[in-house]
């Protein structure tokens, strides 16, 4: 017996250190290629919880150099979580702005319970939908709002809002990975974004996808890029934006930023980035009990005169 748990100590501080090296791999090269976008995919908050696992069962154990060993590595990814993929120092404002966005990958139907009670409460002048399985179900969601909004739908994404939506087209429509342009005017001055949702298939490579994204964003200037992008905040392409692009979190947001899975999230893959044209005023997110394995965003922002 004695031998065993000794092979599966060995086992285990072996997976781990290899856990921890791919994840030093993944946050130097991040996700440059499939092959290392693995390696940056491992959760740095996990990493964290399994290493500080590892540091008390061998304090336990009484092996002193291997519980050193794995509080020095818990040491960067905690450091990464809280202060490089999170603002673990700075809160949403609470500011309210001129105008606000939701967006919510609901993953069904956006009118049952569990999703449209988070969604009514915000009063939100801009719904963006993602995973909405017909224009049908999109209608109960509007019902509910109220007189003044108006919605369109496109495979399964959707946009429901104050004022006049209009649909501009695809301009991305393959294998699951959707861009559509879509118009808003909520009050005289027009308002334009893409709604973006990405292939969540692990064998793909994001960089490619998002650099698409990115080429359309220089092409078209929106003033806002919202959805599901499947890929964290920190991918290479999300980080080197089109001039004068930012993330909402990183402008106006705080605290906790990872979207997916709920109830514990560890990956912020829902992003909205805003163009010069926006002002930010508060990004948050919420629905962290909600019916789906996403939470949602919400983004407080005016438009700036120019």
């Amino acid at each position: 017996m004695r031998t065993f748990f000794t092979r599966f100590r060995i086992a285990a501080t072996v997976a781990a250190g290899g856990l921890f090296v791919a994840w030093v791999v993944g946050q130097i090269v991040r996700d440059s290629s499939w092959l290392t976008g693995l390696c940056f995919y491992v959760p740095s908050a996990i990493l964290v919880v399994i290493l500080v696992a590892g540091a008390v069962v061998s304090a336990f154990g009484r092996r002193k150099l291997t519980m050193f060993f794995a509080v020095v590595c818990a040491l960067p990814p905690l450091a990464v979580v809280a202060w490089i993929e999170n603002h673990a120092d700075r809160a949403p404002a609470g500011a309210i702005g001129e105008l606000r966005v939701v967006h919510w990958n609901t993953g069904g139907r956006p009118g049952r319970p569990g999703i449209v009670e988070y969604l009514v409460a915000e009063r939100a002048d801009l719904y963006v939908l993602t995973d909405v399985p017909s224009a049908a179900h999109l209608g109960v969601f509007r019902d509910q709002l109220g007189s003044g909004y108006q919605s369109a739908s496109f495979a399964n994404l959707a946009v429901v809002g104050r004022g006049e939506i209009l649909a501009n087209g695809w301009l991305i429509e393959r294998d699951g990975f959707e861009v559509q342009a879509v118009t808003w005017v909520p009050s005289g001055r027009p308002i334009h974004l893409f709604v973006i949702d990405l292939p969540s298939d692990i064998r793909l490579a994001r960089d490619p996808l998002l650099r698409e994204v990115n080429a359309l964003i220089v092409r078209d200037q929106p003033d806002l890029v919202v959805g599901d992008f499947n890929a964290p905040r920190r991918s290479r392409a999300l980080t080197d934006l089109p001039a004068g692009y930012s993330h909402a979190y990183h402008t106006a947001g705080g605290g906790w930023g990872s979207t997916w899975p709920v109830p514990i999230p560890v990956f912020a893959l829902d992003h909205c980035l805003h163009g010069p044209r926006i002002g930010p005023v508060q990004y948050r997110l919420g629905g962290l009990r909600g019916d789906s394995d996403h939470r949602y965003q919400a983004f407080d922002f005016s438009l700036v005169h120019q």
